[in-house]
């Protein structure tokens, strides 16, 4: 080593220059400049007095400057290997037959990441190298959270065998372990561990499959599992490309793992299709389930004739999920399920995260609230009402209609299902009567049909069944209905539901459309404020969004939610105002006032303790109870605002509708009130399916972040009674935006 002296004021300090192993090693970019900068001039000294190369080099990785892998290439006198494009190599991975993985770092940026180099001598078989950039231009077209992702590929010249050149695909770097090493190291996983990996991997496939790939070696190997539990997809390195493929898999290949290929692709992989993906994930299921291979012998031989009984090794699993992974399983294709999406919805049911919806949204499980709005003798105006009568008894249908148009209102009749759905397509009613035991559908059917259409404000249905309990019938009070009646019934019961659900409406509308007045007013005085009262008022908007943020940063949900959350309203809120059902309560203003308020409705969680707020697992019981107090907490501190600024009062009533009950649920199951159905005030339902999208979609503490399909699904189709019906329906045609504002406004 060599020495030099720099002269500061106070002393001579002494520089050590590096050797010339390190000036080439830094030169190369196999040493990291800055790691090497950052090295004490004691530990430098320590290098200094190496006596050797080999010792030096020794010492490089005991001061975490060089990997165990580096030290065993520079030894070989291999440099040129240990660098491919802006990658340093750090150590290898894995080897399979399309190329070696290592863990690399880019050399000016130090993100780690994974990359696949093949090396081939220069008279190698062609095919080998078309296959690998095949895999790389198939890899770059899936953009989706399970799937690992593609961030760089390249050739590095003259560094392979024979002075070939070496192609690389660079992939993000995933910090977790695979399930074949987690299932060996921890035993065979519980249900609902095991079907959420599998339902990740099935969203995954579903985006694979949309681009019409086909991976085709999906085992344990493949899938790695982070620590906050996220599924990742990789190795598409044999995956089937539509009319490109033929050329490289000859007939004959055996092209993925034995006892996880399906029997169609064991027999002919060029011309599988996403089926056998369906297949290989669900004998990965198995191999989580019980930690065994599914089938031994192999599918494509004499041998395995039938799926395996997973209750046969693990008898606690229930019946149906047995049946379900044999359908996963099936050695005929046709006998198969259908498709990964298809074996998502299969899966949601043992996922109790995702099956509920849970974004800890609710502090417990309460039950559906029942109560029945009691019959009041006091007439109520009816005359311009519209109510349909749906019963397949024409005796029923004419009774109901001859008391009903008695009293004013306009009656339409329907005697099946499917003429029921058409009348409501067509005509806005502001009461039906609804039979459960309908030709062509069943009532039940209809009403959730129905709560999905854009309706008239405040619509209410009233179940009517003759062989139904009244048990029975209330428990369709979660799917949306108002009230119920079983037969046989007087006309005086009747007459006495009809005119407590019409007086409720008649009253829900007059509430409605006193706060739609008081909107508008409100926005136009706002209008017709000075050009200094203006910028107050947006200075408000700005100093909401900043008191927002600072309780958001008490807890690990940091980050542009926010921004997001008025983003998502204002285009939900836009597309439900093109609707029928709510053209009329969804103006300018609301929507404007909405948007300003959204930054508020969690501004409650300052009260809550950073015990519970930022707690990486599952909340208990109590700690899901004061939780929830954080509604009650923001909606009393707003109130005190309103009371004091009465100038505000429009904005601020709006923010304690939603800081209050933006966690209540369409079937009165949420809190802090169970409040149901039309009762949850408007803004606090389009809050709700906007909060609990972004939730979905991002990392927590204590849940991995979900793709935009699997939110969508989760939302639509395993949340039942969560969300306002007619708005989940108005989401679904809006949701691509979503995925759009959450891409452009992520960390």
């Amino acid at each position: 080593m060599l020495l030099e002296t720099t002269r500061s004021d106070t002393a001579t300090v002494p520089m050590i220059r590096p050797s010339g192993l390190v000036s080439r090693l830094l030169a190369n970019h196999i040493l990291c400049a800055e790691r090497w900068d950052s090295l004490s001039e004691q530990s430098r000294a320590e290098l200094s007095s190496a006596p050797d190369d080999e010792a030096l080099l020794l010492g490089l990785v005991g001061m975490k400057q060089l990997t165990p892998y580096q030290f065993g290439r520079i030894r070989a006198n291999e440099c040129h290997l240990l660098v491919l494009g802006n990658y340093r190599l750090l150590e290898k991975i894995g080897t399979g037959g399309m190329g070696t993985v290592f863990r690399a770092e880019h050399k000016k940026l130090r993100q780690h990441v994974a990359l696949k180099a093949l090396f081939l001598t220069s008279d190698h078989n062609r095919r080998a190298l078309d296959r690998f950039f095949l895999e790389v231009q198939t890899v770059t077209q899936l953009k989706h959270p399970n799937i690992v992702a593609a961030i760089d590929a390249g050739e590095q010249p003259g560094v392979g065998p024979q002075g070939a050149p070496v192609p690389y695909l660079v992939m993000e770097h995933v910090e977790g372990t695979n399930l074949e090493d987690l299932v060996a190291r921890d035993g065979p996983m519980p249900v609902d561990r095991a079907c959420l990996i599998a339902y990740q991997i099935a969203d995954a496939l579903t985006e694979a499959h949309r681009k019409d790939l086909v991976h085709r070696d999906i085992k344990p190997g493949n899938v790695i599992v982070t620590s906050n539990g996220t599924a990742k997809l990789l190795d598409f390195g044999v995956a089937r490309i539509p009319l490109r493929d033929g050329r490289l898999t000859k007939h004959g290949a055996q092209l993925g793992t034995i006892g996880y290929v399906s029997p169609e692709q064991f027999r002919n992989p060029r011309d599988v299709d996403g089926r056998a993906d369906v297949f290989g994930l669900g004998a990965t299921l198995f191999f989580m389930l019980t930690g065994l291979d599914p089938f031994e012998p192999p599918v494509g031989s004499a041998g395995a004739l039938k799926p395996p009984a997973v209750r046969g090794v693990r008898a606690d699993l229930s019946p149906s999920l047995d049946a379900m992974l044999c359908r996963m399983m099936a050695l005929a294709v046709d006998e198969r399920i259908a498709s990964a999406d298809d074996a998502m919805r299969e899966l949601l049911p043992y996922i109790r995260t995702i099956a509920r919806g849970e974004v800890r949204a609710s502090p417990s499980d309460s039950a559906v609230h029942t109560a029945c709005i009691a019959a009041e003798d006091e007439p109520v105006a009816t005359t311009g009402l519209r109510i349909l009568v749906v019963d397949d008894q024409p005796d029923i249908r004419r009774v109901c209609k001859i008391a009903l148009t008695s009293e004013g209102a306009q009656v339409d009749e329907a005697g099946t299902g499917p003429d029921a759905i058409e009348r409501l397509e067509t005509q806005a009613y502001d009461l039906v009567l609804l039979d459960v035991d309908l030709p062509g559908c069943s009532g039940e059917t209809v009403l959730k049909k129905l709560r999905q259409m854009p309706q008239e404000p405040f619509q209410k249905v009233i179940m009517l069944s003759g062989r139904n309990s009244g048990d029975d019938l209330a428990r369709l009070l979660a799917s949306g209905a108002d009230d119920f009646l079983t037969k046989p019934f007087s006309l005086v019961q009747m007459r006495a539901r009809a005119r407590a659900a019409l007086k409720l409406k008649d009253a829900q509308d007059r509430s409605e459309l006193l706060s739609r007045h008081l909107m508008t007013l409100n926005g136009e005085l706002e209008k017709s404020v000075s050009h200094r009262d203006g910028e107050l008022i947006h200075a408000r908007g700005a100093l909401v969004l900043a008191l927002a943020k600072l309780v958001e940063q008490r807890s690990a949900e940091t980050g542009p939610h926010l921004i997001r959350l008025q983003k998502y309203v204002r285009v939900l809120a836009e597309t439900a105002a093109r609707m029928p059902g709510y053209s009329q309560r969804l103006d300018a203003v609301f929507i404007q006032t909405l948007e300003d308020c959204a930054p508020l409705h969690d501004i409650g969680k300052v009260a809550i303790p950073d015990r519970i707020l930022n707690k990486p697992g599952r909340l208990t019981d109590d700690e899901h109870r004061e939780m929830g107090h954080h509604t009650l907490a923001a909606a009393e501190t707003l109130r005190q605002v309103a009371d004091t600024y009465e100038f505000a009062t429009g904005f601020l009533h709006m923010a304690i509708d939603i800081a209050r009950h933006h966690h209540e649920h369409w079937d009165g199951t949420g809190y802090p009130d169970q409040l149901a159905g039309e009762d949850i005030p408007l803004a606090a339902r389009l809050i709700a399916i906007c909060d609990v999208y972004d939730a979905l979609r991002s990392r927590r503490v204590y849940k991995p972040s979900l793709s935009h399909n699997m939110a969508i699904l989760t939302m639509c189709e395993g949340s039942p009674g969560h969300f306002d019906p007619g708005l989940l329906a108005v989401f679904r045609q809006c949701c691509s935006k979503f995925d759009a504002i959450f891409t452009e406004n992520s960390d």
